[in-house]
C-alpha cells in the first residue's frame, strides 16, 4: 500500500494521480480539513486565507486540470505589486522600475547595476545570497531594498543564506530592461508570478477542495506519530500501525525527521537541524470599498513590522461584504517576539496608517491573526550539502519527500501539484 502523509496541495495531487493509476493508497492529514496552508476562514462576511495565495501556473496540463476541477470558476489577472521604500510605491520588480525612485537613488542604483554588468564573470557558482544579489543587481539597490527586506524576512545574518533554491524566484531583467525602466518604461510582465488566478467563488481553499472531491482514501484528524522506516511501518493516531510499500511525505521535513525511528543521524553523517521562519498573518477587514488595487506590497524598512501586505479584495470583491475591503499582513515572528498578540496588532495597524494603507485604525472592523509555525524554509549555506544526502537516503528506504515543506524548499502552488504527480509516478512503480 502507498501512504501519503499530509493533505495539502502536494498530497492531494499525489492521491489523485495514484487513484487514477488504480493502486491503493491512504492519505493521512492531521488537521480536520484538507488543503494545508491553502485554506480559507470565513468570519463576519469576509473570506480570509492563511495568508495571500495566488495561483500562477505555466504548465498547460496544470491550468487545464484546475480549470476543469473548478468548472472554469477562476479569475485571471496581471500582477499589480510594488515596493514601499523612501515613502514611495515603486512598481515591482523594483530592479526594472528604477525610474520611479527619487532621482538620487535612481542614479546611484543604475550606476551600480551597470558597473556590475560591465565586470560580470561567467561563473556557475551561485554563492551566498548577499553576494548573488550584489553581483546581480548592484550594491546600491541591494542596500536600498534587497538586504533590508531579506534581513527582516529571514531574521538571520544574510551571509548564512545560500542563493541556491531562492534565485529562481527573483526577476532578472536584462540590461536593456533595467535602462528602459530607469527611463520610465513599465516592465510589468517579469517574473514567475506576472499572471495570476484566484477562485471566483470562495477563497483559495476551493482549489484543494475540488482536488479532494473524488478521492476515496482520505482520512483527516490522522497524524503520524512514528515512522519505523526499517520495517516500512507508520504509527498513526486512531489507526495504530500501518505497513507501506512506499511513503510519500509532504509534511515539513523538520517534522518528519523527528518521527523517524531510529533517527537517521545514526545512519548517515550528522547534519544541522532544518530551520524555518515562523510568521503571523493578520487578516484585516475594513469599512471602506476598493481600498487598494495592489495585490501585494513589499516593505523593506524597519519602521514597519511587516514585510508584505496584500489586499484580498484586489483578488476579488466577493471576498468581503459590500462596501468593505480586506488585507493580509505578514509579520515575521522574530520581529515581534517580545510583544503580546494585542500589542502586535495595535502596532501593526498603526504602521498600516503610517504607510497609507489605512486612513485610520477606526476603519478596521475585524482582525483575525493566524500563526504559521513553518512558513519559509531558511536556505542556509549548509542546506545544499545535507539536504540532497538526507532526501536520497530516505528515498532509498521507500520514503519520497515532496512539496514545498516536504522537500524543504520554496515553490508555488503549481510546483506542489507537479511534485505530487512526480511522487505518485515514483510510488506506483514496482
Amino acid at each position: 500500500m502507498i501512504i501519503i502523509a499530509g493533505g495539502g496541495m502536494t498530497g492531494l495531487s499525489a492521491a489523485h494521480h495514484i487513484q487514477a493509476s488504480g493502486q491503493k493508497y491512504v492519505l493521512l492529514e492531521k488537521a480536520g480539513a484538507l488543503g494545508g496552508l491553502c485554506r480559507s476562514i470565513r468570519k463576519g462576511g469576509y473570506t480570509f486565507d492563511w495568508s495571500g495565495h495566488l495561483f500562477c501556473p505555466r504548465e498547460h496540463w496544470v491550468i487545464s486540470w484546475v480549470e476543469e476541477l473548478l468548472n472554469g470558476d477562476l479569475l485571471w489577472f496581471q500582477r499589480e505589486s510594488c515596493v514601499h521604500v523612501k515613502g514611495e510605491n515603486i512598481p515591482f520588480p523594483i530592479q526594472a522600475h528604477l525610474g520611479a525612485l527619487p532621482r538620487p537613488y535612481l542614479l546611484e542604483c543604475l550606476a551600480s547595476f551597470l558597473r556590475e554588468r560591465a565586470q560580470e564573470k561567467d561563473s556557475q557558482e551561485l554563492g551566498t545570497w548577499p553576494d548573488w544579489i550584489s553581483t546581480t543587481f548592484g550594491k546600491a539597490l541591494a542596500q536600498l531594498f534587497f538586504f533590508p527586506y531579506h534581513e527582516k524576512l529571514w531574521g538571520v545574518p544574510l551571509e548564512e543564506l545560500s542563493a541556491q533554491g531562492l534565485e529562481w524566484s527573483v526577476p532578472r531583467p536584462t540590461v536593456e530592461e533595467v535602462v528602459d525602466g530607469a527611463l520610465g518604461v513599465k516592465n510589468p510582465l517579469l517574473g514567475y508570478n506576472a499572471n495570476l488566478s484566484y477562485p471566483s467563488n470562495g477563497g483559495i481553499e476551493e482549489i484543494p477542495k475540488a482536488m479532494a472531491r473524488e478521492l476515496v482514501g482520505v482520512y483527516t484528524l490522522s497524524s503520524l506519530q512514528r515512522v519505523l522506516w526499517k520495517q516500512k511501518q507508520v504509527v498513526v493516531k486512531g489507526f495504530g500501525k500501518l505497513s507501506y510499500r512506499k511513503l510519500i511525505s509532504t509534511i515539513p521535513l523538520s517534522a518528519l525527521l523527528r518521527l523517524l525511528e531510529p533517527p537517521v543521524e545514526e545512519e548517515i553523517l550528522a547534519f544541522p537541524a532544518p530551520r524555518a521562519v515562523s510568521i503571523w498573518v493578520l487578516n484585516v477587514g475594513i469599512k471602506r470599498p476598493s481600498a487598494s488595487h495592489y495585490h501585494w506590497i513589499y516593505f523593506p524598512e524597519k519602521e514597519f513590522p511587516f514585510f508584505r501586505v496584500g489586499c484580498y479584495t484586489a483578488f476579488g470583491a466577493h471576498l468581503a461584504p459590500p462596501g468593505r475591503s480586506s488585507f493580509y499582513v505578514e509579520i515575521p515572528c522574530h520581529v515581534v517576539c517580545g510583544l503580546s498578540k494585542e500589542l502586535m496588532v495595535e502596532r501593526t495597524l498603526k504602521a498600516m496608517v503610517r504607510c497609507g494603507i489605512l486612513k485610520s485604525t477606526g476603519e478596521v472592523e475585524i482582525v483575525l491573526p493566524v500563526k504559521i509555525p513553518v512558513a519559509y524554509v531558511i536556505h542556509d549555506v549548509s542546506r545544499s550539502r545535507w539536504l540532497p544526502r538526507v532526501l536520497f537516503f530516505l528515498e532509498s528506504h521507500g520514503i519520497r519527500c515532496a512539496g514545498r515543506y516536504g522537500a524543504w524548499g520554496y515553490g508555488t502552488m503549481e510546483h506542489a501539484i507537479i511534485q505530487g504527480r512526480e511522487a505518485a509516478q515514483w510510488a506506483v512503480e514496482e
